[in-house]
């Protein structure tokens, strides 16, 4: 069978008088030849710069002789819920259609969606064919880049979405002068929309609890250690994973940045030298696996949750050798361990309350850590948990308050 050539549309708007394009790399992806329309009608073949996958985006450039109008960037942080907004495209094939509509949120992630994707929501009518056009706002400023829709149709029901202008300039920049985008990273896991208890756990009104670190990344070189609460980065607050990544990724990959953590009650500033985030790794994620066989030790809490030396079992995993803890034997329904999601097979490493951050190696340390507490005392647990997929056992933090 001979394949079909297949034909498909989509905008975008011009950033530079030369001829450099702003679109969605959904809109390009897999062409083999790239036509650009103008306003007159008049037609050229592109050519692609780069493209960033984590945001959508691509430039393109056509060479046309003389210098183009270009569309003005504006401030996407200037935009606020509400403002009234223009989004311009082709959807359908109705080419140069505009629609209007008002910024309903910002900052919104959709189902499917990157990492790196944080939208802009509008209620303009977007559909197919409108990906990669601008939306506007009444001073005729670019301050998004309509990217996607969430519709069980396929077509406009009121959710609209655009990537912020500030995201697509930093982009931008990158694409043409390199022809990719580098994110800086320190090299750590962490809960990205962590339980508010569990920083009030802590002793604190904001931050972000490190999980674990990565082997002889940044974080570790510079002396990070789990359970740590990152506050600051560069003098700028972090209030939750969003807000980090956001922080860390724009960070230039070598400079060193001053990071403010807590540990144990007390502020400390580490100096991280940034790397970039596509060399040092990848996402994991977490899985629980109960063990099928118990330990000779236990001991109860009110907290309605039983724990007994780690198992042999676990110790024949891969990297289970060196696991440090107790093991969560069993957790009673509806109790405060229940609620907090802990679960039969994780392993309590470490309990904070305040500036108490206690490491548990076994059911001693833990039942020493449990006496004491007040009833309302705000606490966490930090777990290990297998992964599936790898068989490694990564962290996570889960608070709870005592009963």
């Amino acid at each position: 069978e001979q394949s079909q050539p297949v034909q498909s549309l989509g905008s975008g708007f011009i950033v530079d008088a030369s001829g450099y394009i702003l679109t969605n790399n959904h809109v390009i992806d897999g062409a083999t030849v790239i036509t650009v329309r103008l306003n007159d009608d008049s037609e050229y073949e592109a050519t692609v710069i780069g493209v960033d996958e984590e945001t959508d985006l691509a430039v393109i450039k056509i060479d046309v002789g003389r210098d183009l109008p270009i569309a003005r960037m504006g401030n996407s942080d200037a935009t606020t819920p509400g403002d009234w907004v223009l989004a311009l495209g082709s959807p359908f094939g109705f080419e140069r259609t505009l629609t209007a509509g008002i910024i309903s949120a910002k900052g919104r992630d959709v189902p499917g969606g990157r990492q790196f994707q944080r939208f802009i929501q509008t209620d303009a009518a977007i559909n197919p064919g409108n990906s990669g056009g601008p939306l506007v706002n009444m001073a005729g400023e670019v301050i998004g880049v309509n990217t996607a829709i969430v519709s069980n149709t396929q077509q406009f029901a009121g959710l609209g979405f655009a990537m912020p202008s500030n995201i697509a300039i930093d982009v931008y920049n990158q694409l043409v002068r390199g022809g990719r985008v580098t994110r800086g990273s320190i090299g750590i896991t962490y809960d990205g929309n962590p339980d508010p208890a569990l920083i009030r756990a802590f002793g604190l009104d904001h931050g972000v609890v490190v999980s674990s670190i990565y082997p002889g990344g940044p974080a570790e070189v510079a002396g990070f250690q789990p359970s740590d609460v990152i506050t600051d980065i560069a003098g700028e607050a972090v209030s939750d994973g969003d807000s980090l990544l956001r922080v860390v990724a724009m960070q230039r990959v070598g400079e060193s940045v001053p990071f403010t953590v807590y540990r144990s009650g007390q502020a400390l500033t580490l100096n991280v030298v940034i790397a970039d985030r596509e060399v040092l790794f990848g996402d994991q994620t977490a899985a629980v696996e109960p063990p099928t066989e118990s330990g000779d030790a236990e001991t109860q809490t009110e907290l309605g949750i039983r724990v007994q030396d780690i198992t042999p079992q676990a110790r024949s995993l891969p990297g289970g050798q060196n696991l440090r803890g107790v093991m969560i034997e069993a957790v009673e329904p509806g109790s405060e361990a229940d609620d907090a999601g802990l679960a039969r097979g994780m392993i309590i490493s470490r309990i904070v309350a305040g500036p108490r951050n206690i490491e548990i190696a076994s059911v001693a340390d833990f039942a020493g850590a449990m006496q004491g507490l007040e009833s309302g005392t705000t606490i966490a647990f930090m777990v290990l948990i297998r992964n599936s997929q790898t068989n490694d056992f990564v962290n996570q933090f889960l608070p709870m308050m005592v009963p």
